[in-house]
């Protein structure tokens, strides 16, 4: 343990924001049907089973499912299921020494997401001052000590220890700083419904679960020849630029160096570069399209597990869900949602079939107000928790319609309009997460979260 003296520091990993330890105050408390030893709570739109001595005011720290917790903070907060690791050998908790990770579970007829900790257990690691919390403060490390984290599932690639990786020779980046970007993680909206206004301008979109791909045709570094270099290297102005595809999975850029290969990918193969030839044709300077790539490789492995989308063996599809235009100077703009209709109808690309809605905010409100209001229990006051609740009503918790595979959808992506911005939050369904912890404790490895380890 560490005592601090300094003024406490609340930190949030970036690559893990989803996925951060929230201070939350209980707000409600409900009867379980048919269970007489536990209740439900709802924190941050979540449904948690909690103890019956749990009581509206109580304060908590909450950590939602698929979050991995500190292996000191487990130990000393006795939260492993193997009581030899705790701190105190006599009693045992909930958690695998292998994973330390938070699960989805369901206790009669409720998917409790994640769980709610003392705020003492934090107070025992780190002899912070409790009184400095307020509700609302989310972390993933505390005065420098990393409490929380996004879980991964082990690559398999990585699996075996023996032996030494052969030496990379230098590798020479082509990319110009400012002309292209990754994928950036998708907010939870049940964490953020709150940032959604009556008037906002939004779209709806069915979230499809593949692997995230990049491509953009933007200004990348040339390869001189030697006279070029000599060139340049006497002062002569030498157009060291050009345009070209760049293309990436969701945190790999594939083609970005000038004397080495793309990657060949989790699976031998690069899907990648595949969607790349396919679409890269298309793709006017400056502008870099954003989107999923659903069911099988070229060599028939699934992207994702039995989510085929329809597809036979073998064969994939490609949905544009995003579209920038970054100009030389790296200004960035994005598209509204009519206008990547617009431009993908005319040039066949899938985007218009899983586009659900657009309009402002409160008038897809009034429209599932009319359909639910009368027969869903309004268990929240506010305009925002009413509207997240028609949302799960309305889009979630159902078989997906687009696999022949029988498989829970995985949510939708709420996206606000804004010029200069990029705004979108994921809703996964309650369904999809507890199939996605039940896949995580069996340590089945998936294209998303484990591809390209060889380019790290």
């Amino acid at each position: 343990m560490v005592k601090n003296k300094d003024k406490m520091k609340l930190e949030i990993d970036e690559n893990s924001r989803n996925y951060a330890a929230t201070i939350v105050e209980i707000q409600n408390i409900y009867d379980i049907p048919g269970a007489d030893k536990i209740k439900r709570t709802n924190v941050l739109g979540n449904d948690v089973v909690v103890g019956l001595d749990t009581k509206v005011g109580d304060r908590f720290i909450y950590f939602v499912a698929g979050t991995r917790l500190n292996e000191d903070y487990c130990k000393f907060n006795n939260l492993y299921s193997d009581k030899e690791l705790n701190r105190d050998n006599t009693v045992s908790g909930y958690l695998s020494p292998k994973q330390s990770r938070i699960r989805a579970i369901k206790l009669k007829s409720v998917i409790s997401d994640g769980i709610l900790l003392p705020l003492s257990s934090i107070w025992a690691l780190d002899n912070v001052n409790l009184v400095e919390f307020k509700v609302g403060d989310t972390f993933t490390t505390i005065n420098g000590f990393k409490l929380c984290e996004k879980y991964i599932v082990p690559s398999a690639r990585n699996s075996d220890p023996g032996g030494k990786a052969p030496k990379q020779p230098l590798r020479i980046s082509r990319l110009v700083e400012g002309q292209f970007y990754l994928h950036n993680d998708t907010d939870n909206l049940r964490r953020n419904i709150h940032k959604i206004n009556p008037n906002d301008i939004i779209g709806i979109h069915y979230k499809k679960h593949g692997s995230s791909f990049v491509a953009g045709n933007v200004l990348v570094k040339k390869e001189l020849t030697w006279l070029e270099g000599l060139a340049k290297k006497l002062g002569i102005k030498v157009t060291d630029t050009k345009y070209d595809i760049v293309y990436s999975s969701r945190k790999v850029v594939k083609n970005q160096y000038l004397n080495a290969e793309a990657g060949s990918g989790y699976y031998g193969e690069d899907i990648w570069g595949v969607v790349a030839k396919e679409v890269g044709h298309l793709i006017p300077k400056n502008w870099t399209l954003y989107g999923e790539i659903m069911g099988y490789t070229p060599s028939g492995n699934p992207i994702q597990g039995k989510y085929d989308y329809g597809c036979q063996v073998g064969q994939h599809k490609f949905y544009v869900y995003k579209i920038s235009v970054v100009n030389p100077d790296g200004k960035v703009i994005y598209l509204t949602d009519k206008q990547i209709e617009d431009w993908c109808e005319k040039f066949g690309l899938r985007f218009k079939d899983t586009f659900i809605y657009y309009g402002t905010a409160k008038d897809h409100f009034n429209i599932l107000e009319k359909k639910y209001f009368d027969n869903t229990p309004l268990t929240t006051p506010t305009w925002e928790d009413r509207y997240l609740q028609f949302l799960e009503k309305e889009y979630n918790e159902k078989d997906c319609y687009m696999c022949v595979n029988k498989v829970p959808e995985e949510g939708i992506v709420l996206r606000v309009e804004r010029l200069e911005q990029y705004e979108a939050y994921k809703l996964k369904s309650k369904r999809f997460l507890l199939m996605e912890s039940d896949e995580q404790e069996n340590n089945l490895v998936n294209l998303e979260d484990n591809q390209d380890d060889e380019q790290n």
